[in-house]
């Protein structure tokens, strides 16, 4: 019997969306955007956070369909049914697509196990160094103090792809090259697994009895 071949993630190949709605399913072929095409729309959904006070926090992307819509009207391959920006943003959030299933430290690396449009991808990245670390979050996120308590935030996926390149070591399940949106997720999988390893040790460094003995009372 042959063995049941993997499936793979392959961001060459055009895709048709089923996408239901009150006329019927409409189906909209595409093909996958580009790292530059995900890096531009990822720039212009501005991300607003206003604090309401006693440590609650309001987060909105405002007109982040019609961000959607442009980027739906470039991938496009076929005329198809009509689609307004709110069915757009539908569609792109299934290309988009990458959660996390797993994450293990191997030998000074971590795997990432991340689920994707068509199946299970994974990714052996070395650990990040402190200067890693820094580096990517500096360049990642740029934060605006705006009037009225909000903040606004831009991400820069351009920084978790330069990361991704300097300490990626393998990948499973790519008929290609990684999107760099799968790129962005891995990274931060990545990061926050170091962290969590990192709070750990500290908390056991401070436990009682972890340190040096009480000197001995005086005679």
């Amino acid at each position: 019997m042959e063995e049941q071949k993997k499936a793979v993630f392959d961001a060459g190949r055009q895709v048709e969306v089923q996408l239901r709605s009150a006329e019927g399913t409409k189906t909209v072929k595409v093909r996958f955007p580009t790292d530059e095409e995900w890096t531009e729309r990822q720039r212009r959904r501005k991300i607003i956070i206003k604090q309401l006070g006693r440590g609650i926090s309001e987060t909105v992307i405002p007109s982040s369909e019609d961000v959607d819509s442009v980027l739906l009207a470039k991938i496009r391959v076929e005329e198809g049914p009509e689609v307004d920006a709110f069915e757009a943003s539908r569609i792109i959030e299934q290309l988009s697509q990458a959660d996390v299933d797993d994450v293990l430290p191997e030998a000074g690396a971590f795997r990432v196990s991340l689920r994707v449009p068509g199946g299970l991808t994974a990714h052996l990245l070395r650990m990040p160094s402190a200067k890693d670390v820094i580096e990517y979050r500096r360049g990642f996120a740029r934060v605006l103090d705006l009037p009225f308590n909000k903040q606004e935030l831009t991400i820069n996926l351009a920084a978790a792809g330069s990361l991704y390149g300097r300490l990626t070591q393998s990948t499973e399940g790519y008929a290609g090259a990684v999107p760099i949106i799968h790129q962005a997720v891995t990274v931060k999988a990545t990061i926050d697994a170091l962290d969590a390893g990192f709070q750990e040790d500290s908390t056991a460094s401070f436990q009682t009895g972890s340190g040096p003995s009480s000197p001995p009372s005086g005679s």
